[in-house]
């Protein structure tokens, strides 16, 4: 076997079926971010879950090999940011990447006037999905049609934000930190913002700090993917990955069944003390993932991703 080939196993082993968090820099986009590992390692299957626009910065999860079955559950996952509203100009895009559509005065607007602002967006509410985005419309991405000049009807989505905090106040400028789950468009919370103010504004830049449990932190630099495999251990397990659920540690007869797709048979409460409905984690002895399964009810257990 030659080097190459070496090389090659070497970076199957250690980064496939891995959750690998990117710090990506601003004007790339995610997936200029999944390219830029598949032309590095020799995945044959390779994904992300959740994009970040290419005006911000931060945390981007690439998924290798079987971690591409977790997308939807990754993605399902709180989120936080830190955001720079500019208040006094709109744009077309809703941030500072699009044409100014309007002006107005800000002077007016006080530290005590945006702190009583925001609290009324924290808790569940609907908001209506921004033309820029990459929903899809009969198959094609909102921006390619809002990039040409053509909108359409979009249904609102229930969001919730947990927490929004005023970091920093320095008009027209402020910085906010927004903790929020999947489906929240910060790019329209800044417009939103402005318009509950009476005063036109729009997303100036954005930092994407957290994903549930992963953190920018333990993120790589785009530019340097090729560390990853001088590192010990890059990037997280499949078991890891899914740590945001209960485990249930499978024994020696309920794994050889698993392995020929027969859920386990348990009761909830002996198991973990789990709840009609919850999603659990079935590990294997090793600690490695065996699969995602549904708790429904004592003896009912529903298996969702099998990875054996």
């Amino acid at each position: 076997m030659g080097r190459k080939e070496k090389d090659k196993e070497l970076a199957l082993a250690k980064l496939n079926d891995k959750v690998i968090p990117i710090n990506k820099p601003k004007g790339v986009s995610t997936y200029d971010c999944v390219r830029k590992l598949k032309r590095t390692y020799p995945f044959s299957r390779i994904g992300h879950a959740g994009s970040l626009d290419p005006l911000a910065t931060g945390l981007v999860l690439i998924l290798t090999g079987q971690a591409t079955k977790l997308s939807s559950y990754i993605m399902d996952l709180p989120k936080k940011y830190r955001a720079v509203v500019k208040l006094g100009e709109r744009t077309d895009t809703q941030d500072a990447t699009g044409k100014v559509t309007e002006r107005g005065e800000w002077k007016h607007v006080s530290e005590e006037d945006l702190r009583k602002v925001l609290t009324r967006f924290v808790g569940k509410r609907e908001q209506l999905p921004p033309m820029y985005s990459a929903l899809k419309h009969r198959g094609v991405p909102l921006y390619v049609l809002a990039r040409r000049g053509e909108e359409v009807k979009r249904n609102p989505r229930v969001v919730e934000t947990y927490r929004l905090e005023l970091e920093n106040f320095n008009p027209p400028f402020f910085e906010i930190k927004v903790h929020c789950s999947r489906g929240l468009y910060l790019r329209v919370l800044a417009e939103e913002i402005g318009d509950t103010l009476g005063v036109p504004s729009h997303l100036y830049s954005l930092v994407r700090e957290e994903i549930g449990h992963f953190k920018l932190d333990d993120a790589v630099s785009i530019d340097e993917v090729e560390r990853l495999l001088d590192m010990e251990n890059p990037g997280f397990t499949l078991s890891e990955a899914m740590k945001h659920l209960k485990e249930v540690e499978l024994t020696d007869a309920e794994v050889r069944r698993l392995k020929n797709g027969i859920p386990p048979k348990f009761d909830p409460v002996s198991r973990g003390n789990l709840t009609p409905g919850s999603m659990v984690r079935l590990t294997l002895p090793d600690k490695s993932l065996g699969a995602i399964a549904e708790v429904r009810s004592p003896g009912d257990v529903r298996l969702r991703r099998v990875f054996i």
